[in-house]
């Protein structure tokens, strides 16, 4: 059972949280955390000041090419990150009492990195928390062996379907019975070590997957797949449509209007009801009707408007040194919305090999982004599109420069990474 905290509130009105929680939530004397109502209680946003995770991009290599990945649509060089950047970024943590969660992937594979293993095991030295997200194929027995050793925190697989036509029609391969059997192994092997309590023992396995027309049909499968495998976490994410043939792929086209003046529509507060034929029909057509639907004190449905990177405290790092406020800013790319095509415009807050990732990170100008990224006042691009303000990243109708992100569906709830 997860530990009760209570604040208190003092003469002067105002809240003050336990030692404890406060820390744990990184929280400093003197940080300044955004508070929102949130029905009769309070919602607590972390602070911007607060670096909790370094998304790592190891490499933009691939030994994959799936029709939904960006790089079937951008002209970039390729490459892999050096010993020295990597070290570069272990050494601006190692006095830091609390350290960053360090996770391995970004646009490319990156079991492909020929040193990744050893990579691993510096950082975990170094007392990081260590995640890796990969397409399963190179995980041999001696891989998946080493990542047990090593105590890799979390690996997550990419699985897109759970029958080789479904997985197929994505990963452009008929690969699936080789992840299907690498993932037999890890959890073969970590039964040989943690016993029946295998799913607790590290790595532990989380599975990604990317929703489309072609293959939701195949969800509930992948599911019970990975949760016989061992998997402890799935993350599902919607398809970013990178050209006009991913756009009949998409399941959110009303989605994106639901999250236009949802304070004007009714609330219908449900309870929890058994999944069966006629309760499915009714909350479909109660979604459907787009009404703002509270089920068992969740909104299902809720308007997120903010930046999940921000929200993690988190930032990127590309394989060349280059640092960005989140994964999708590592590239310049295009994607749709709607039936428009949208160029969004790498952005970068520093270079590794120059400053120190705290360093970095404490520069006021990535500051005042970080603020103006959780106040998250951009115009409404994502639903409005009406302009040619929308076709990039570059300006909005609000006056925001580079990075505007009113278009970005990571900060519409649409487009999740793990």
């Amino acid at each position: 059972m997860a530990k009760i905290h209570y604040a208190r509130v003092n003469d002067h009105g105002e809240i003050l949280l336990p030692r404890d929680l406060a820390a744990k939530l990184g929280l400093a004397a003197g940080d300044e955390i955004r508070v929102e109502p949130n029905g009769q209680g309070l919602f607590l946003h972390p602070s911007i000041n607060a670096l909790k995770r370094v998304y790592v991009e190891v490499t933009n290599q691939c030994n994959l090419s799936c029709s939904t990945c960006m790089r079937n649509v951008w002209d970039v060089q390729y490459g892999q990150m050096s010993a020295e950047t990597f070290e570069r970024i272990l050494a601006s943590f190692q006095d830091l009492p609390q350290k960053p969660e360090l996770f391995l992937g970004g646009y490319g594979e990156p079991l492909s990195h020929p040193h990744i293993l050893e990579m691993i095991g510096q950082a975990k030295k170094l007392g990081h928390r260590v995640s890796l997200i990969t397409n399963g194929i190179l995980l041999s027995e001696h891989v998946t062996r080493k990542l047990i050793d090593l105590k890799l925190d979390m690996l997550w697989v990419s699985l897109d379907g759970a029958s080789p036509e479904c997985y197929a029609d994505v990963r452009l391969g008929d690969a699936l019975p080789v992840v299907i059997e690498n993932l037999t192994g890890l959890r073969t092997q970590k039964y040989k070590m943690f016993g029946i309590s295998n799913w607790a023992g590290h790595p532990k396995l989380g599975i990604a997957f990317v929703a489309m027309q072609r293959n939701i049909h195949d969800l509930g499968e992948v599911i019970r797949l990975g949760t016989r495998l061992g998997a402890v976490e799935f993350s599902i994410s919607n398809v970013l449509a990178h050209n006009s043939e991913l756009l009949d792929e998409n399941l959110y086209t009303r989605s994106l209007d639901m999250t236009a003046g949802q304070e004007i529509r009714p609330m219908i507060h449900m309870p929890l009801m058994d999944i069966q034929p006629k309760t499915m029909t009714a909350l479909a057509s109660l979604l459907k009707d787009m009404n703002r639907l509270e089920l068992s004190g969740g909104l299902l449905n809720q308007n997120t408007d903010q930046c999940p990177f921000i929200e993690r405290g988190s930032l990127a790092v590309r394989w060349d040194g280059q640092v960005s406020p989140c994964l999708p800013l590592l590239y310049t790319h295009k994607h749709f919305l709607d039936q428009r095509e949208r160029t969004s415009r790498e952005y970068f807050v520093g270079d590794v090999r120059e400053k120190t990732l705290p360093d970095i990170w404490n520069d006021r100008s990535y500051l005042t982004l970080r603020k103006r990224l959780q106040d998250f006042d951009f115009s409404p691009c994502a639903f409005c599109n009406s302009c040619e303000m929308a076709n990039d990243n570059m300006e909005d109708c609000f006056g925001n420069v580079h990075p505007t992100c009113g278009g970005c569906l990571w900060a519409r709830g649409l487009i999740r990474c793990p």
